[in-house]
């Protein structure tokens, strides 16, 4: 976020510089200047209000998966940063533009993989591809994606700095499409697999080791674990069987929101092998854990914006980042719908 910072103050430097410049020409020149320069010299800070529909795609390692929200959209403030604004012609100009947001994300689209129960549009489909299709279809595993609660939970943020090309001028509606770098943050889990398949994995070992040592190998070979995002999590899942790292495991899960009873819960503390706090941490670690902190090196945003009314301006968006680490690809897409009263300087 700081070189961010750096980067737009220098900018605000140059455009100011080549504002004066521009002043010193002759009376003529000076006209001319005036009818391309934006609104405001330095630059606007817009707060605001805004709804915002967030859902987050991820995909790699053949698996995948989509968290979306609870509701429609969220409520939330808005503050963001333009810098001078640059009117090449009367209807086109750019301007660069710095904005944040925050997301929590509490359900989750995955592949029905394991389900003997089918939905009645499958089943409708089936009946309609007679008999033979039938055969062949039953001895396949239904994939049909479900959005649902399956006690996952994505929390994070995002920072976009994005030079913006748009149609129009301040006093009208303006067009803008735009591309760049974002500071991504995420954290939480998300489950690829149909809970079934977790209760299958649950009784895979024949001692409570042997299960630990298998729950082990699937965090690291399936991507979820990486040192540098979060080394003390890597230490514990490394040493996952050794003396009491597990009720660690689910301490510090805990500490950040990440255990919720479940099924599976309940099955592993009934097993007599783990207490409530390991069981806990178990049915977590039965899902893939999500942490990533980076830069993405793509990230769009294309928007419609509304002339002044009333010192207020409306903004329809959509864009977002993408970020590639460990294996996966993580797309954010995101929706919104602002109002905030520009404060130009």
């Amino acid at each position: 976020m700081i070189r961010y910072f750096i980067f737009f103050l220098f900018l605000f430097s140059l455009g100011s510089l080549s504002a004066q410049e521009t002043k010193e020409g002759s009376s003529d020149t000076d006209s001319n200047a005036d009818s391309k320069k934006g609104p405001y010299k330095y630059i606007s800070i817009n707060p605001g209000v805004t709804l915002e529909s967030v859902s987050l795609s991820i995909q790699g390692r053949n698996r995948d998966a989509q968290m979306v929200q609870d509701d429609p959209g969220r409520v939330s403030w808005l503050l963001d940063v333009k810098s001078p604004e640059i009117q090449f012609t009367k209807y086109f100009g750019m301007n660069l533009l710095l904005h944040n947001s925050s997301f929590y994300l509490n359900r989750q689209s995955i592949p029905k993989v394991f389900s003997k129960n089918q939905t009645p549009e499958v089943a409708s489909s089936e009946s309609e591809s007679g008999s033979s299709g039938s055969n062949n279809n039953s001895l396949k595993p239904n994939r049909t994606k479900v959005t649902e609660d399956v006690d996952t939970s994505i929390e994070g943020t995002y920072s976009m700095l994005v030079p913006i090309f748009y149609l129009g001028n301040p006093d009208t509606f303006r067009f803008g499409l735009g591309f760049g770098p974002a500071h991504v943050k995420l954290r939480g889990n998300v489950d690829f697999k149909d809970p079934a398949s977790n209760m299958l994995i649950a009784y895979s070992g024949s001692s409570r080791d042997a299960f630990l040592n298998n729950l082990r190998g699937y965090q690291f070979v399936s991507g979820n674990i990486n040192p540098e995002t979060d080394p003390t999590l890597t230490y514990l899942i490394a040493n996952l069987s050794t003396g009491n790292n597990l009720e660690l495991v689910g301490y510090y899960l805990a500490s950040q929101g990440l255990l919720r009873p479940d099924l599976t819960a309940a099955t592993a503390y009934m097993s007599g092998r783990f207490n409530a706090v390991e069981a806990l941490a178990v049915s977590s670690l039965m899902r893939n854990q999500v942490g990533v902190n980076s830069v993405a090196k793509f990230a769009f945003m294309m928007y419609l914006e509304s002339p002044p009314f009333l010192g207020m301006r409306g903004r329809v968006s959509f864009g977002g980042p993408i970020v590639k680490e460990n294996g996966y690809t993580y797309e954010l897409r995101t929706f919104h719908f602002a109002l905030y009263m520009p404060l130009e300087f």
